[in-house]
């Protein structure tokens, strides 16, 4: 039962479906910048943010499963990673890139281009460690509100405690799948909150 619940809270929170997430809390706040976009601008890029991070990648992947140039779409070795990670970084960059004109996607924007910076450090460390990208991605976001939070002064500690709270939840489930050990789930967490933290406190 609990391998089973481990295995519907790692799909739910699939590093894929964080830069959806995460412009969903976003939308969910009262920043100026929000405030004044209409909503069907909203769904539009809420749209093209989930085709683009999630489902085009997806596909791909699949296809390379098909292809036999992965074993699973857990990914269980390292190396089987490599390619995968690649991949994901081209689909997150192009979203970044294609909405770097609309003035209203600024702090999104700079969001996709960390998460890009990312998944290329978890690709760099995979050589050394298997990284936990789930946990990159959720200390991303974590360090994202974090920063944002501090920066514009808003009080948002309930996603702040939500993100904390679907973080924890997700590393047990990692461990309970034994997916990764104890320090490879801390060191990614550690990693996406230091790195988004610093890109929204000083840049």
């Amino acid at each position: 039962m609990e391998r089973q619940l481990a295995r519907i809270i790692s799909a739910l929170f699939h590093p894929l479906l964080l830069p959806t997430y995460a412009l969903l809390l976003l939308f969910s706040t009262n920043f100026y910048f929000v405030l004044v976009l209409p909503s069907q601008y909203k769904y539009l890029i809420l749209g093209f943010v989930f085709i683009t991070t999630f489902i085009l990648p997806s596909v791909m992947i699949f296809i390379l499963l098909k292809a036999d140039m992965i074993n699973s779409l857990q990914m269980e070795n390292s190396r089987e990673r490599t390619l995968p990670l690649f991949i994901v970084s081209g689909f997150f960059f192009a979203t970044f890139y294609f909405l770097r004109e609309a003035p209203q996607s600024t702090i999104f924007n700079l969001f996709m281009l960390g998460a890009t910076i990312l998944v290329l450090l978890s690709l760099l460390i995979n050589y050394v460690t298997k990284i936990s990208v789930h946990m990159v991605a959720l200390g991303g976001l974590f360090g994202t509100f974090t920063g944002l939070a501090m920066s514009f002064h808003q009080d948002i500690i309930y996603i702040i405690f939500l993100i904390i709270l679907v973080a924890g939840l997700t590393g047990f489930a990692r461990l309970k799948l034994k997916a990764h050990s104890p320090m490879q789930v801390y060191l990614g967490f550690l990693l996406g909150s230091v790195f988004m933290l610093g890109m929204f406190l000083f840049i």
